[in-house]
């Protein structure tokens, strides 16, 4: 250990500002068209918080919430969209008429047949208590999408309903489905309702080009359906969630499309409801991080952005920055107390990057806290965020002792003192073996659900910076580039795995996607030290196979 306090004051005083300019840069605020003024023309609406769900059948939504909730929601539309009147939902049409408002009144139509008629008795009566509260009814949502019935019961049931209220009628799902749809669906509804989400296409659009998207999208159904109005029952863009091609989501990407979306839909008379009101975590489950991230207001009831105005990512940026210091200063720390900060150039090092460090766990746990979907998801997000901590505290200050660096336990030595710990000593070697077994296993894992189930699937990038990030350094400082390690088999074969890996991920999200370049890169700079491992092995292989032939 060397301690110089002049070095160290520097790297304070660099991971201060660094820490500063990166949060400042973050948070920068983006100019964008400002929404008209008025309200939105309608949001989906569901009351479900923290961890309830509509697949619970003994929830019952409190009256009092739904009346809170409509309360807020008036201030910003004069219409809310149901997509069921079980679990207590039917007290949302009572609520909206004591708020002045109207209601897009779902009936969820599923598989059984008893089931829908007992939803489709609710509906019609509570639309015969209210009828001038309901704008119009929903029969079913996306029900043709998933398979669960057909066209021609579809039909039934909107006649069905029709003849009992009187009231306008509807089906709502995505424009494929409506295109394919037979020409007696579109004659039994009063309008066709579409979805279009730009970030849930086949083809995902970007929130700057979301709404000329929409609008191609719309003129092509008004195309096919002379004569009968199109409303959009569904659109918005996701404010967290991972990239898909070049559709990115957050809080600036979120409020250009509703904005931009806004001023169209003003200019032409366009009807539309926006998906949705609040954040649903429960949807999390189904649709990965971004699935619960669509609404106007967080699951708090906080307005996420303002109607007019520049937006930033992070309005509470100073909060982040601070923690985000807090971590630097420890990681300097840790750097000068079991590493070498002892002249200049390793000060400005370490204060940049403890900076850098700080700033990519705040990240991670911010992503952390809104991914996570269970108890068990949560103890997983929490034990990354500690092999990060690990990484701070034994990688980083192994890359500050310079030539006196140590390699990692190769991992067949750390799986056997894990299975006899008492056989060996505990040192540097055995605590870097450690945190490379957890790395190597966990990115692993993480790498093979991106390329076989990648939809839903996060990358975790802020997370495994810091990781690669010490473990590139160390195998730089060490000379691993240049020389193959010996006696590291097992490495060599996680790097093949890793390095094929971040080709299927990167031939999977296409060159569009750049969240998933960047992990495919960290996969394949983690790796390379070891590849020059397999690329020993298999040049003594062949030498050792051509030598018996001969």
């Amino acid at each position: 250990m060397k301690i110089a306090p002049l070095p160290l004051l520097l790297g304070l005083v660099l991971a201060a500002l660094s820490t500063f300019f990166i949060w400042a840069h973050l948070a920068a605020p983006v100019d964008m068209v400002d929404a008209p003024s008025g309200k939105v023309r309608c949001v989906s609406y569901t009351p479900y918080r923290d961890n309830e769900t509509p697949f619970n059948p003994d929830y019952v939504a409190d009256p009092a919430r739904i009346d809170s909730d409509l309360a807020m929601l008036s201030q910003v539309t004069s219409c809310v969209r149901t997509y069921s009147v079980k679990q207590g939902l039917d007290q949302v049409v009572p609520a909206a008429e004591k708020h002045g408002m109207q209601v897009l009144l779902g009936i969820w139509i599923g598989r059984e047949e008893k089931g829908n008629q007992q939803e489709i008795a609710q509906a019609i009566a509570v639309a015969n208590a209210h009828p001038k509260t309901i704008r119009a009814i929903i029969i079913g949502n996306e029900v043709l999408l998933r398979g669960e019935q057909q066209p021609d019961d579809l039909i039934r049931y909107l006649k069905q309903v029709k003849a009992a209220t009187g009231l306008p009628v509807t089906y709502a799902d995505v424009t494929d489905f409506w295109m394919k749809a037979p020409k007696e669906l579109a004659d039994a509804v009063d309008f066709i309702t579409i979805h279009i989400l730009p970030y849930w296409e086949n083809n995902p659009t970007s929130a700057e080009g979301g709404v000329a998207y929409l609008k191609s999208v719309r003129e092509e159904v008004a195309a096919e359906f002379p004569g009968k109005r199109i409303f959009i029952g569904e659109t918005g863009f996701p404010s967290a969630g991972r990239e898909r091609a070049e559709a990115v989501p957050s809080i600036v990407a979120q409020a250009r499309y509703l904005r931009e979306l806004a001023v169209y839909a003003d200019s032409i008379g366009l009807d539309y409801n926006l998906i949705e009101a609040f954040d649903q975590p429960w949807k999390r489950a189904l649709e990965g991080t971004a699935g619960g991230h669509w609404g106007l207001f967080t699951t708090d009831r906080e307005l996420k952005f303002p109607e007019t105005g520049p937006v930033t990512n992070y309005p509470h940026w100073q909060r982040e920055a601070g923690a985000a210091f807090a971590i630097s200063l420890f990681a300097l720390l840790m750097l000068a107390w079991r590493g070498n900060v002892g002249g200049m150039l390793p000060g400005i090092a370490a204060g940049i990057g403890s900076a850098l460090a700080g700033t990519a766990l705040v990240l991670q746990a911010e992503h952390s806290w809104l991914a996570w979907r269970s108890p068990l998801e949560a103890t997983v997000e929490l034990l990354v965020f500690l092999q990060s901590l690990a990484v701070i505290i034994v990688v980083l200050p192994e890359v500050a002792r310079g030539e006196r660096a140590v390699a990692p336990l190769p991992i067949a030595r750390t799986v056997a003192w894990l299975r006899a710990p008492r056989r060996s000593p505990f040192d540097r070697a055995h605590a870097l073996g450690l945190v490379q077994l957890s790395v190597t296993a966990s990115m692993l894992v993480i790498s093979l659900g991106l390329s076989f189930d990648n939809r839903y699937r996060d990358f975790p990038n802020a997370a495994y910076a810091i990781a690669v990030g010490g473990f590139v350094l160390l195998a730089l400082q060490r000379g691993d580039y240049r020389r193959a390690p010996e006696g590291r088999r097992e490495e060599a074969l996680f790097a093949l795995l890793l390095a094929l890996n971040a080709v299927a991920i990167a031939f999977n999200e296409g060159p569009q996607n750049i969240q998933a370049l960047i992990w495919c890169a960290l996969n394949l700079l983690f790796a390379l030290p070891w590849l020059a491992v397999a690329r020993t092995a298999w040049r003594r292989t062949f030498r050792n196979a051509a030598a018996a032939t001969a």
